[in-house]
């Protein structure tokens, strides 16, 4: 028993105003979203269950970012079993033959670009039409885009130093290069419009990808080298107002260093600087396996599968591939990745990728802006929240989400439209536990015990509480 007029623990914590927990937590939440961020949070086992909250608005709304976002025109020429099955061996491998062939007839038809999404970094004994093919490629050919396999390294501030790749080629068994020698640099050395790029996605801490990586750096020769990932190269060569291949090495050479202007004074690209880490608002909702048609405005945005062997066949319709980005990929192989419309191919993912680039890319970011909606929307989610059981209440927050993705998706960047969706519904989960586990202390403070884990209306009749009724 507390003595009059000395310091009580127990005195203080019943006279705090009955919101004392709820204020505290929402303080905490607030706290944790702006100086921890959603992939951060989302990586916290409580709070996953925000992040599927996040993917269903995603889902919900992907027809209504299809019709505002200005997107770049995407191919998925697929290379599925049955094309497999009839090229391949045993070993359910793409022939490289097959790709050499699938580039030339694309080439044919003029496409923005050609990404090939097969890893060409090692050797292989069908080398030789592949290697022919890329030596002969000419100067005006549309750009392709190639493939291989890396061992990135952490440079979180975009800027690496010599030092990391000496201490990475002193770690390996036998101190060679962290990186193999590719089996075409030699005959793609000095082609402008051959590239090589990194398609490195990394999944969130549920293991579903929701962001994407816009370059990488790697080890070579001991010295540190930059690779663009294909939405980058993708964003600067095939949109309607193209950067160019000169503002996309500049950017690249920038990071480096401050970057923060261009060399001739011009505005710089991309506007969007901070993307490297930027969510992906998916506009290809459908399975892979379909074909998905989302018509943008009057720009006919489209999103199409082709099958591999009609290409070879001749059983495409020129529209399919020209002035579109084509991503040769394969939807039989191990290459699948979970993202909020299910599980994807790796090249159905980078085509989602290469559509939405233009838009998040080329559009200035507004970080306050999105930070103070996310506020906004993650308060009335609350006030739901407490208002409302959770059925009741899951519902309105779903509604509400779907009403404000809708009319974001014309008024903001998209990603930082359903950014906020996001970080709303993560500052959600975080403010309902930590109200939790403050009420939970607040109440073994004033002795209630056992019952501080139950809801109000079990406390109050709890088998402790009977126990000590006369």
């Amino acid at each position: 028993m507390s003595e009059p007029g000395r310091f009580s623990l127990e005195k203080l914590v019943t006279e705090l105003p009955s919101g004392f927990a709820t204020l505290i937590a929402a303080v905490l939440a607030f706290l944790a979203a702006l100086f921890l961020g959603r992939e951060t949070l989302t990586k916290i086992p409580e709070l996953i269950e925000a992040s599927y909250g996040y993917d269903a608005q995603l889902r919900a709304t992907v027809k209504n970012r299809s019709l505002a976002t200005k997107g770049l025109p995407v191919t998925f020429v697929d290379i599925d079993d049955v094309a497999v099955r009839l090229w391949g061996d045993a070993t359910r491998t793409t022939p490289r033959k097959k790709i050499a062939d699938l580039i030339a007839r694309l080439a044919e038809n003029r496409p923005a670009l050609i990404f090939v999404d097969f890893d060409l970094s090692g050797a292989s004994l069908s080398d030789g039409p592949l290697q022919e093919l890329l030596a002969n490629y000419a100067p005006t050919s549309p750009p392709l885009l190639l493939t291989r396999e890396i061992k990135p390294l952490d440079c979180p501030e975009g800027g690496c130093g010599g030092a990391q790749c000496a201490g990475a080629a002193d770690a390996a068994p036998s101190g060679a290069a962290e990186d193999p020698v590719l089996p075409f640099k030699a005959v793609t050395a000095g082609k402008p419009n051959i590239l090589w790029v990194s398609s490195v996605f990394h999944p969130d801490g549920d293991g579903i990808v929701r962001s994407w990586r816009l370059w990488e750096f790697i080890c070579e020769n001991g010295a540190p080298v930059l690779l663009p990932s294909p939405q980058l190269v993708a964003a600067a060569l095939a949109g309607k107002a193209p950067a160019g291949k000169d503002r996309l090495d500049g950017y690249l050479r920038s990071l480096d260093h401050d970057g923060s202007q261009s060399a001739n004074g011009e505005e710089t690209w991309p506007r969007n600087r901070n993307a490297r880490e930027a969510l992906i608002p998916f506009l290809i909702g459908g399975a892979s396996t379909s074909h998905v048609s989302d018509w943008l405005e009057t720009s006919e945005f489209r999103y199409q599968r082709v099958r591999a062997m009609s290409v070879l066949s001749d059983d495409v319709a020129p529209s399919a591939i020209k002035d579109r980005v084509i991503v040769i990929g394969a939807s039989y192989g191990p290459d699948k990745l979970k993202t909020p419309f299910g599980v994807m191919p790796g090249a159905a993912l980078i085509a989602n990728a290469v559509a939405v680039a233009p838009a998040v890319l080329d559009t200035a970011p507004r970080p306050w802006v999105a930070t103070l909606l996310a506020l906004v929307l993650a308060s009335a989610y609350g006030y739901i929240a407490k208002t409302f059981r959770a059925v009741p209440a899951a519902v309105l927050i779903l509604f509400l989400s779907y009403l404000w993705l809708s009319a974001a998706t014309y008024l903001l960047n998209p990603a930082d439209a359903v950014n906020t969706v996001g970080t709303a519904l993560v500052i959600l989960g975080a403010f309902l536990a930590l109200e939790s586990v403050i009420e939970i202390v607040i109440g073994f403070i004033e002795g209630k015990g056992f019952s501080s884990l139950l809801r109000q209306g079990h406390a109050e009749h709890s088998p402790a509480e009977k126990m000590g009724e006369p």
